[in-house]
């Protein structure tokens, strides 16, 4: 398969070259990430302002290439400039988990639907970090995705839909295996802490996980120990109130 290469932590980072070795021993492999660190950028895309993109030298099996932009940014010119016939987008192996409703703030979920909503099948993943070391390991997370490629373009390859793929920090032969679930709803306790008071008052924050709620959701399935994959798509239409909305709406408001 060629097989397209992205994320939002950066061109340099340990998880998407882990990951882009680990796919070129069976596909052909292209890279196009962010020239710098572009967590939670979400879908954003680059309109004022130029987008620059240089070749790098990461691998002798595969062309890579960094880009003065966004994640979406970096699917859109690996798709529609840098690559041809592109069968799969995956972006990541992000470092730290996307999961919950914490996909909202994704760049590297993000980078994944920009591929979906251009009818090329698409897969996000992350994997649970120690953020106090930086020494993590992605290669059991690359190998669970080589694994599901392989499954996926025998069975299911839909293109417009992402799969989006967290993995639990834990040892490799303590995952209980993977466990297709929802998406929980992640909150946070958020504290403002106040470090520099003049005419802006600058603060950092602080944000704290709640507690789990839901006992079938992604943020449950991954606490026991499970690789989880959600299915999402990029139409936010709430068709379950659908027609509830229609009837109320559609012939009051004139």
């Amino acid at each position: 398969m060629k097989i397209l290469i992205t994320n939002d932590d950066g061109i340099n980072a340990r998880g998407i070259k882990t990951l882009a070795k680990e796919l070129s021993k069976k596909h052909k492999i292209i890279v196009v990430a962010p020239r710098e660190q572009k967590s939670a950028s979400s879908h954003s895309i680059s309109i004022h302002n130029p987008i620059k993109i240089r070749e790098e030298k990461i691998d002798d099996n595969f062309k890579a290439y960094s880009l003065v932009g966004t994640p979406a940014d970096c699917t859109q010119a690996g798709l529609s400039l840098l690559g041809k016939n592109i069968d799969l987008v995956i972006s990541g192996i992000n470092r730290g988990l996307n999961c919950g409703t914490d996909i909202l703030y994704s760049g590297t979920v993000s980078a994944a639907i920009e591929g979906a909503i251009y009818n090329v099948p698409s897969i996000a993943i992350s994997m649970e970090v120690d953020w106090e070391r930086e020494d993590e390991d992605y290669t059991k997370a690359a190998n669970w995705i080589s694994k599901i490629i392989d499954v996926a373009k025998k069975y299911y390859l839909k293109d417009n839909v992402v799969l989006n793929v967290n993995v639990p920090n834990i040892g490799k032969e303590e995952i209980r295996g993977l466990k297709v679930c929802r998406l929980g709803k992640s909150t946070y306790k958020t504290d403002y802490i106040l470090i520099e008071e003049n005419e802006d008052n600058v603060y950092i924050t602080k944000g704290t996980r709640n507690d789990i709620s839901e006992n079938d959701s992604d943020l449950y399935f991954l606490s026991k120990g499970y690789v989880t994959m959600t299915p999402l798509h990029f139409d936010f239409t709430n068709f379950k109130i659908l027609d509830e909305v229609k009837n109320i709406f559609e012939n009051k408001v004139i």
